[in-house]
């Protein structure tokens, strides 16, 4: 029953909503925003009573939704390509680039091969994708402190083997 208030909830205010988004995220993210807001909720599923108390909730999980999208955007500011600095790469850069990525490749396949599935998939989520501690706990239903414990783990095994293999 809780679902269902939510749902019809989120389906009777979504104008509202998106504008809550909007107004802090911009209107290009609103959806974004509303819908990972959804699914958060869903996944709770924290028992809702009457419609009021489901808007309260669906109003605060909107917001905080977007709040956590503006920061994750503001964590990994982008320079569009028309206002970077045009600079020439010399051959050391571009070197120094390859050795980086070359690097990169194999602590990627060292995780892969040595991890199990579920530190492989913490030490993605985190250190490829760049998702916080908070929001692998909820996608794969673990603690935050458990995700933090699993990618301190996942990163000793890889630590050590890369080191064997350099």
């Amino acid at each position: 029953m809780s679902t269902d208030i939510l749902t019809s909830t989120f389906i009777n205010f979504r104008a509202m909503l998106r504008s809550v988004a909007a107004g802090i995220v911009g209107a290009g993210e609103a959806d974004d925003v509303i819908h990972d807001a959804f699914c958060r909720l869903w996944a709770g599923h924290k028992a809702v009573e009457d419609e009021k108390e489901a808007i309260k909730l669906t109003y605060t999980a909107v917001r905080n939704s977007a709040i956590d999208s503006l920061r994750r955007t503001k964590a990994r500011a982008t320079v569009s390509i028309d206002e970077s600095p045009q600079i020439a790469d010399s051959d050391e850069d571009l070197t120094r680039r390859s050795e980086q990525q070359e690097t990169y490749d194999a602590v990627i396949r060292l995780s892969r091969r040595a991890l199990n599935q579920r530190q492989a998939e913490v030490f993605e989520l985190h250190d490829v994708r760049g998702l916080g501690y908070d929001e692998i706990a909820e996608m794969l239903g673990m603690t935050p402190e458990n995700v933090r414990v699993t990618l301190s783990r996942s990163r000793k095994i890889i630590r050590d083997l890369y080191r064997k293999q350099n």
